[in-house]
């Protein structure tokens, strides 16, 4: 146990069974068509794994943080969606606050990593609805909770790949940094525990190396090593795509680029 991560930070044997479990499930909905398919494994994997018994043998930490991986994968699949901005906005907001709440109350306790992590992530979801205020405060914040994760866990690879898109998007000025990114994806490359780890540690290390010309045949390599965790699924489908159209994940993102740039680009090739 790394110095300074006392018991009470220690998530259960069963909880982590849960978490790395619930990783594979989003791993594994890329084989979903669409996102109506994808939302109904996620309840059908809920019904199984978090209502009953098995869900009050947790700790309240704990079911926070799998309530948390639920609302982020909701999240994922809902947004492409169209009529869903408003109850989107809602579940995001409902939890950001849960974690807050959860957060505030515990603050002389040691939270756990697996915490930190997810309620970052929330953190950036709510960044989209949020007043610059608040995105000038949560934006460090969310990093603060990554860096506390890896405090406790330096080899965290679920922390390491997202403080390295943290690193990646944000301005220089701001602590922005490529070469920490790519360091931290290379990182959490090295360190990924499970499959569904090694999986999306890899495709977003594909997606900063693409960026490098020289890099791209390492890049679709990656992309190869994930794609066979998980066969032909859409995610790795869909970023094979854009990077025939020229564009990085990251890119794709900062320019807000949608399908129809994606094959006007090719069509130009």
């Amino acid at each position: 146990m790394p110095a300074g991560l006392s018991a009470a930070a220690k998530i259960s044997d069963k909880a982590q069974t849960e978490i790395d479990g619930f990783m594979t499930l989003r791993m594994n909905l890329a084989a979903c068509k669409t996102p109506e398919e994808a939302l109904s494994e996620i309840d059908s994997y809920h019904a199984l794994h978090f209502t009953g018994a098995d869900l009050t043998s947790f700790t309240g930490e704990e079911k926070l943080i799998l309530e948390n991986f639920e609302v982020l994968e909701i999240y994922n699949y809902m947004r492409k969606m169209k009529g869903k901005e408003s109850e989107i906005k809602g579940l995001i907001r409902s939890q950001y606050e849960k974690n807050n709440d959860w957060l505030s109350a515990h603050k002389n306790e040691t939270i756990s990593k697996w915490l930190y992590c997810t309620a970052a992530d929330m953190l950036s979801c709510n960044l989209s609805y949020a007043s610059v205020t608040a995105i000038m405060h949560d934006g460090l914040a969310v990093k603060t909770y990554y860096e506390k994760a890896l405090e406790q866990d330096p080899d965290m690879s679920y922390a390491l790949t997202n403080i390295a898109q943290w690193y990646y998007y944000a301005p220089a000025f701001g602590g922005g940094s490529k070469s920490k990114a790519r360091s931290c994806f290379e990182q959490a490359v090295a360190h990924a525990r499970t499959n569904a780890e090694i999986y999306y540690a890899k495709i977003f290390l594909s997606q900063y190396l693409f960026e490098n010309e020289a890099q791209r045949g390492k890049s679709a390599t990656l992309l190869a090593d994930a794609d066979a965790f998980q066969p032909g699924g859409h995610y790795v489908e869909w970023l094979r795509k854009i990077n025939k159209a020229g564009f990085s994940l990251y890119y794709y993102n900062v320019h807000k680029l949608g399908p129809a740039d994606v094959d006007k680009a090719i069509g130009m090739i």
